[in-house]
């Protein structure tokens, strides 16, 4: 059985207003749980306000009900597998690549946007997956610590054990600083706040003022980072006036 958020925003006529509001709700309590799918559905309307976020939910369910896998191995090889999601390697810093209505469409991202994918498509269908905010790459795993299996579907779907997973980090950063931390789930709070994070630099390179600073208004109402964003936001506003 599909176990879809129900998202009450994604009616056509609704405002940026009311999905800022709704934003704005789902991240006042610091540290609360938020729903995966629905932040990052809303992070997709604020890049392009054509886009309701309800587009987004119907889009993973429908990708869900198309998959056959019932356990995180086969999940991850029938989505990432040949012809399935894959690492956008050649255009990292794409935007597109951090906006899952995007991610779903061209079937490419980053490590976390593929990660996020996963976990709410297993959601779905009942298999559980948890992020891992491995520093300098995004990974996930089983939710159970029952036969613990980790992924990085940027690079591969086959899973990897902690010590395959600290050899990736190795390799990636070439810093001897390994630490059993690296390995702990990150809360999909988190993994929001890094997705603006990876588009705030983004838009900063490209100088794409008007692009920052929806990705600013986002982050100032976020509780844990909102004190030096706000001042930042400010700035920002004044600058583009």
């Amino acid at each position: 059985m599909l176990r879809g958020h129900v998202v009450g925003l994604g009616n056509k006529g609704y405002s940026s207003a009311v999905h800022f509001e709704r934003f704005t709700e789902l991240f006042s309590i610091r540290g609360s749980v938020v729903p995966l799918d629905e932040v990052l559905a809303l992070i997709c309307h604020f890049a392009d306000e054509d886009i309701e976020p309800q587009q987004v939910i119907t889009q993973l369910d429908q990708l869900a009900s198309t998959v056959n896998s019932t356990n995180a191995v086969d999940l991850m090889a029938e989505l990432f597998g040949p012809s399935g999601f894959t690492g956008n390697s050649f255009e990292y810093d794409d935007p597109n690549n951090s906006l899952m209505l995007q991610v779903i469409a061209r079937r490419l991202g980053i490590p976390i946007t593929l990660c996020a994918l996963a976990i709410e498509v297993g959601r779905r269908i009942d298999i559980d997956l948890v992020g891992i905010g491995m520093p300098g790459h995004f990974l996930c795993r089983t939710a159970s610590q029952i036969d613990l299996k980790f992924f990085d579907p940027f690079h591969s779907p086959r899973p990897l054990s902690a010590d395959q997973c600290k050899m990736l980090y190795e390799n990636l950063t070439q810093i001897d600083n390994w630490s059993a931390e690296f390995l702990e789930p990150s809360s999909s709070r988190l993994m929001v706040i890094r997705v603006l994070s990876n588009l705030k630099s983004i838009y900063r390179r490209r100088s794409d003022v008007a692009n920052l600073r929806w990705v600013m208004r986002l982050r100032s109402v976020i509780p844990e980072i909102a004190a030096g964003e706000s001042v930042e936001f400010a700035q920002l506003m004044r600058g583009s006036n």
